[in-house]
């Protein structure tokens, strides 16, 4: 398991908002590189990049930052937010990033996502973004049924997602493990968690669930992180213990 921060960026600001809406930004720093560059140093093995201006307001403005972040680090990057064609997709991978996550590109015909999957392969990585059973998408504005994307995902051979539970995104209310545990019944990959997590229970509570299933690939933490309410060195002990 890794522990993967996330950088949220809006306006050309790091920010974190609760459950995704722009209107309860709750968070913000100035400077997205600085805060990538300080996690490199804190021993960060890769970064969580969301563009939630393009995811939300479909407005590409902080590509620049993104590039910029992808050039002064060298960890890996995985970037998200508003990949919704190829042409998109193909820029970020270009630039070097280590995956590009797709979540609204899923509501796409099969034959497309089967030509973008097989040129591109494990530099994209699909990301259910879970509420009450379904998967949101265009910056969680709308919603899907779960058995669409899923159909989709098995004959793509997808074999890991990352799962946001959006009802905890940024909501420091700890993680529902009961969710997650329902999410893996549902289907074979394995799986990045984020949404909700806040103190070190939740890290123990989610290496637990990797002992039973052996399924969780990491963990992508935000706001908790940024406020101090998990202590970056305790919490890599406890996943990197045996």
């Amino acid at each position: 398991m890794l522990i993967i921060p996330a950088i949220d960026i809006y306006k050309s600001k790091v920010v974190r908002m609760e459950t995704g809406k722009k209107e309860k930004i709750i968070l913000e720093f100035d400077n997205p590189i600085d805060l990538a560059k300080y996690w490199e140093k804190k021993g960060a093995k890769a970064l969580h990049l969301i563009d939630l201006q393009s995811a939300i307001d479909g407005i590409d403005e902080n590509k620049n930052i993104i590039r910029e972040i992808i050039k002064n680090v060298s960890i890996p990057v995985e970037v998200g937010g508003g990949y919704r064609d190829k042409e998109k997709i193909e820029e970020a991978i270009n630039w070097g990033v280590w995956r590009v996550i797709v979540s609204s590109i899923l509501e796409k015909d099969l034959g497309y996502l089967s030509d973008l999957f097989s040129k591109y392969k494990e530099k994209i990585i699909p990301s259910i973004d879970w509420y009450d059973g379904r998967v949101g998408i265009k910056g969680w504005q709308d919603f899907v049924e779960w058995r669409n994307i899923k159909d989709k995902l098995d004959l793509l051979r997808v074999k890991e997602v990352i799962f946001t539970d959006i009802s905890r995104d940024g909501t420091l209310r700890g993680i529902n493990v009961e969710n997650i545990k329902t999410f893996l019944r549902l289907h074979d990959y394995d799986i990045w968690i984020a949404g909700g997590i806040s103190s070190i229970e939740d890290i123990i509570k989610l290496k637990n669930i990797w002992k039973e299933t052996e399924r969780i690939k990491g963990v992508i933490i935000g706001r908790a992180l940024l406020e101090g309410r998990i202590n970056w060195e305790e919490a890599e002990d406890i996943i990197n213990a045996c």
